[in-house]
């Protein structure tokens, strides 16, 4: 029992020797200057500002809570366009905007000047003569009035006359060069109420006879069957055939 103040005195004497009495005043010093500044320049912290409480912006609604009111949304956005497309009164296109200047125009006709556009307008002298009976209708075209500036200050220039054109056939031989065309005229016998609309195309072989080793092969319609008859029979005639060069030809027969 003795003993164990012996122990503590050892070790009080230790740490009362670490710590010095300047150190001491100063950690006093320190809290109490920490105590104060705090006491004096109080701060309330207060990380989130006050603010009113409100509903959420968005808000979960069933599809029953907006079956009711459907018809009616829809009704009011009818109203809502009615004045584009009604024809009503309340239109914008139906609003008529009066001068009221205009309103007051003919209240007073004895101050009103007199004027008559129609009796104004009426010329003195007419090109043809008013309320004459004449057994057949005149035609205006022919009048005198109408040609008089014909040929003012213009010479008469003769016009060419266009040559009669005779249907033609140009033969080629396939393979060879587009340059070593023949052309031969051609003599045709057809009816037609038609037009030809483009020139028929015949592929034929001659030998060196002279003669058509088969009938001509069709390669493209004129589109009219009688032009393309008439061409087939001219190219089957014997004295045509003579003139034709030997070999795998290409003939176009034009009808103008």
């Amino acid at each position: 029992m003795s003993t164990a103040p012996q122990l503590s005195e050892p070790a009080t004497q230790r740490s009362s020797g670490m710590i010095s009495p300047l150190l001491r005043v100063s950690l006093l010093l320190g809290v109490a200057l920490h105590l104060a500044g705090f006491l004096i320049f109080r701060v309330v912290s207060s990380p989130l500002p006050d603010r009113v409480a409100t509903r959420p912006y968005v808000e979960y609604v069933s599809a029953g809570a907006l079956a009711n009111d459907r018809e009616l949304e829809e009704l009011a956005a009818l109203f809502d366009s009615a004045p584009l497309f009604i024809p009503t009164r309340w239109n914008a296109s139906q609003v008529m905007v009066v001068d009221p200047r205009d309103g007051m125009q003919g209240q007073f006709p004895e101050f009103e000047p007199e004027i008559q556009l129609l009796s104004a307008l009426q010329p003195s002298i007419f090109l043809v003569p008013q309320n004459v009976a004449v057994d057949k209708p005149l035609d205006l075209l022919a009048s005198r009035f109408w040609r008089f500036f014909a040929g003012f200050a213009e010479s008469q220039r003769p016009v060419a006359v266009f040559p009669d054109v005779t249907p033609i056939a140009e033969v080629s031989i396939v393979g060879q060069l587009a340059a070593r065309r023949l052309s031969i005229p051609v003599e045709l016998s057809y009816t037609t109420s038609s037009s030809v609309e483009r020139p028929v195309l015949y592929y034929v072989r001659v030998s060196g006879s002279g003669l058509a080793l088969y009938a001509p092969t069709l390669g493209q319609s004129s589109g009219n069957t009688d032009f393309d008859r008439a061409a087939y029979e001219w190219l089957r005639r014997p004295e045509m055939l003579a003139q034709l060069p030997q070999g795998y030809l290409s003939i176009q027969v034009f009808p103008w």
